[in-house]
C-alpha cells in the first residue's frame, strides 16, 4: 500500500510534514507466515509533495528618491517617487506595493496586489518588475493631501495559482530623510496686497501682503513667505525678471511678508505698475490667492517745482554788466531773467517729454517791491512790469533752456524769460555822489519769478536775492534842425527872443534822466559852411546870437553862445511817459550889427547838446 505524504504552511515558508505521518513500512507492512525456507516479498510506497510558491524577498527596501522630508518636502502637484528592489527564489516578476497603513497586503494570482483597506490606502503601485532588478513608483502629490503622509511598503509577485506577498513592509533604508513620511509642501495664500503709495520723490515706499503658509510640520514653525515686487509681470519664481525690481522682503516672515522700497529723488511722477508675488522657504513654492501676480499700482505723487532766490538774475542784452537801454524814446529788447527751477519729479517725465511747462516773470524797481509789482493793474512803463499785463504791453517771453535738463535722474532746468525795457524805466546805477547820479541810486531792480510744472502744480512767487542796476541813459531829440530868424536889418535885433516857431527849439528827454543843454555856435557868413573871413562887414559874429528859456526881450537873453560852449539849465524833465517825452522849449534870438554892409542870407551852425541834469530836477 502507498501512503502520499500531506504538507502546510508555517511562517511563509513551506514544510514537509513527512515527520508527521512518517513513512514507517515496519509498522505498516504486511507481515504473512512463510514456508520454512523460503523468503518474505516487501511491499514498497512511492512518496510525493507539492512545494507552493514563496513571496518575493526585500533586497534593498523601498526609500523616497528624491527624498520628501520636513526639509526638504514635495510640493503639491509633484511626484513622490520610491525606488526598491526584491528577489523572488522563483524568479518570478514582482509588484512593488506603496501603502497607506501598515495591515498585510493581498495577493492576487495573475493580478494586481492591494493595500489593506483597499484602493482607498494605496498611494501607489508600480508595474510588474522583474526579479532582482529595481522597482519605480510615483503619485502625485496634491494640495488636499496632509502634509505628514506615513507609508508602508510590499513586494508582491502575481503568479497564476498562490501568489504571495511579503509578510515584512518596510518604511525606509534607514536614511531618515527618505524614510517614511513622505512630506507635502502646501502653496503659501496670498490674499491681499497694498503699498503706501501715493508718495513724493525721496520717501518710503511700503508693500504689505496679507499672505501664511499653512505648513508647520511636526507642529514646527519652518515654512516662511518672502515677498518680491516687480516692475513687471515676469517673476521667475525666485526673482524679478529684466522689467526690475522694485522692493523685496529682506527675509522670510512667519506671516505678512512686507518689503519696502526708497523712491528716488528726483523721481518722475505717475501710476507705475507694481506686481507682487509671495514664495515659501521651501525652494520657494509660489503661492496661491487672488493676489498673486497682481498689480498694487505704486503712485508717486507729482510736487510742485521750486524756484531758489539765489538763483534767480537780471542779465543785460550782451549777457554782461548792467541793463543798458540803448533806444531812445523806444523799447530796448533782449533783456531776460535767467533762474533755475527745481523738482523733484525730475525735469523730465517718463515720456521724454518736459515736466516744467511754463514760467512768468515780474520785473521791477526794488523800491517797488514784489507785492507791489504783481498785478496787471500795476504796470508802469517807470518802474514795474508784471507778467499779468498784456502781451501787447509787455511783451515777456518764457522758454527752458534745451542743454540744462539731462534726463529723469535731473532735477534742475535752467529757464530764461526774455524781455523789453521802456526808455522811461527808471535808472539805478550810480552812488548818488555826483549830483547828476540818478533819483533811485540806492535802489537796483529786482526780478519775481515762478514756474509750473505739466500737472499745473506752481512754485511760489520767488523775488531774486540779488538784482541788477539799470543805466543811466543820456538820449534826447530837438524838435528841428534849423533856426530862422528872418529878415532885419543892420543894427536891429529880433527884439524878442524865439517869439515865432522858427526860432524856437524843443529839446526832448529820450532816455531815463532829466537834461539840460551845453550850447555852442559858429559866427555867421554869405559863405558857409566855409571859413567866415571875420570882416565885420560880411560877418555876423556867434556872440550876437541869444537864448533864454522863454520869450523875454533880447537884450535879457543870454550871450554866452562861444565855443567851447555854454550850458543852458533847461532842466527837461525826465521823460515818464512812453508815448510822448518831456521837453523844453529854447527860445533863440539874434541882433545884425551896424557894420554889416553886405546884403544876404547869413548862415551858420548852432549846436545843442543834451547833459545830464541835477536829478533834483528830473521830477
Amino acid at each position: 500500500m502507498t501512503l502520499r505524504n500531506t504538507n502546510t504552511t508555517i511562517g511563509g515558508k513551506l514544510t514537509i510534514a513527512a515527520a508527521i505521518l512518517g513513512m514507517c513500512f515496519i509498522a505498516l507492512g504486511l507481515v504473512a507466515d512463510t514456508p520454512r525456507g523460503h523468503v518474505a516479498q516487501a511491499n514498497s510506497a512511492t512518496t510525493s509533495v507539492t512545494v507552493l510558491n514563496t513571496p518575493p524577498q526585500w533586497t534593498v527596501n523601498a526609500f523616497e528618491v528624491p527624498a520628501s522630508s520636513s526639509s526638504t518636502p514635495t510640493n503639491a502637484g509633484s511626484l513622490v517617487t520610491w525606488n526598491a528592489t526584491a528577489t523572488d527564489s522563483s524568479s518570478d516578476s514582482y509588484y512593488l506595493l506603496i501603502c497607506k497603513t501598515n495591515g498585510a497586503a493581498t495577493p492576487v494570482d495573475s493580478g494586481i496586489p492591494s493595500c489593506a483597506g483597499g484602493l482607498a490606502n494605496r498611494w501607489a503601485i508600480s508595474s510588474l518588475t522583474t526579479s532582482g532588478t529595481m522597482a519605480s513608483v510615483s503619485t502625485t502629490t496634491t494640495a488636499a493631501m496632509v502634509e505628514f503622509n506615513e507609508w508602508w511598503a510590499f513586494v508582491c509577485d502575481a503568479v497564476a495559482v498562490g501568489a504571495q506577498c511579503n509578510s515584512t513592509p518596510t518604511q525606509g533604508t534607514g536614511d531618515i530623510d527618505s524614510n517614511s513620511p513622505f512630506v507635502v509642501n502646501h502653496r503659501p495664500t496670498f490674499t491681499a496686497f497694498l503699498d503706501t503709495s501715493p508718495a513724493n520723490p525721496g520717501a518710503v515706499v511700503t508693500w504689505y501682503s496679507t499672505s501664511s503658509d499653512p505648513d508647520t510640520y511636526s507642529g514646527t514653525d519652518q515654512d516662511r513667505v518672502k515677498l518680491f515686487v516687480c516692475k513687471e509681470n515676469d517673476f521667475t519664481g525666485s526673482a524679478c525678471g529684466a522689467g526690475g525690481t522694485w522692493a523685496s522682503s529682506t527675509s522670510f516672515a512667519l506671516a505678512d511678508a512686507s518689503s519696502t522700497f526708497t523712491l528716488p529723488n528726483p523721481d518722475p511722477d505717475g501710476t507705475f505698475t507694481a506686481y507682487g508675488f509671495v514664495i515659501d522657504s521651501h525652494g520657494g513654492f509660489a503661492a496661491s490667492g487672488g493676489s498673486q501676480g497682481t498689480d498694487s499700482g505704486l503712485v508717486v505723487s507729482n510736487v510742485a517745482p521750486t524756484v531758489a532766490a539765489a538763483s534767480v538774475s537780471l542779465i543785460d542784452t550782451d549777457n554782461l554788466g548792467n541793463l543798458t537801454l540803448t533806444n531812445p524814446a523806444g523799447q530796448t529788447s533782449g533783456f531776460k531773467a535767467e533762474f533755475t527751477v527745481t523738482d523733484q519729479n525730475s525735469c523730465e517725465t517718463t515720456t521724454a517729454t518736459p515736466e516744467v511747462v511754463s514760467a512768468i516773470t515780474n520785473v521791477y524797481r526794488s523800491g517797488i517791491t514784489q507785492s507791489g509789482c504783481d498785478q496787471s493793474g500795476e504796470y508802469n512803463a517807470n518802474n514795474c512790469y508784471p507778467n499779468a499785463v498784456s502781451p501787447s504791453t509787455w511783451a515777456v517771453s518764457c522758454t527752458a533752456s534745451s542743454t540744462s535738463c539731462l534726463g529723469t535722474d535731473d532735477s534742475d532746468v535752467v529757464w530764461d524769460c526774455t524781455f523789453p525795457l521802456w526808455y522811461v524805466a527808471d535808472a539805478t546805477d550810480g552812488t548818488g555822489g555826483p549830483l547828476t547820479d540818478p533819483t533811485y541810486f540806492a535802489e537796483n531792480w529786482l526780478a519775481s519769478v515762478q514756474a509750473g510744472d505739466n500737472n499745473s502744480a506752481s512754485s511760489s512767487l520767488v523775488e531774486g536775492s540779488t538784482g541788477n542796476d539799470v543805466t543811466s541813459f543820456l538820449a534826447y531829440s530837438v524838435s528841428t534842425t534849423t533856426i530862422q530868424y528872418g529878415g532885419l536889418q543892420p543894427g536891429q535885433d529880433t527884439g524878442t527872443v524865439g517869439d515865432t516857431a522858427l526860432d524856437r527849439t524843443d529839446v526832448r528827454a529820450a532816455g531815463n534822466v532829466g537834461i539840460d543843454e551845453s550850447l555852442y555856435g559858429t559866427d555867421m557868413c554869405p559863405g558857409y559852411p566855409a571859413p567866415c573871413s571875420g570882416n565885420a562887414t560880411s560877418t555876423i559874429f556867434v556872440a550876437n546870437q541869444r537864448y533864454a528859456t522863454s520869450s523875454i526881450s533880447y537884450a535879457s537873453a543870454v550871450a554866452t553862445l562861444v565855443n567851447p560852449g555854454a550850458t543852458l539849465l533847461a532842466h527837461v524833465l525826465k521823460s515818464t511817459s512812453t508815448s510822448t517825452q518831456a521837453y523844453v522849449t529854447t527860445h533863440w534870438g539874434i541882433a545884425i550889427p551896424s557894420a554889416i554892409t553886405l546884403s544876404g542870407d547869413y548862415l551858420g551852425q548852432n549846436t545843442i547838446i543834451g547833459i545830464t541834469s541835477e536829478r533834483s530836477f528830473w521830477q
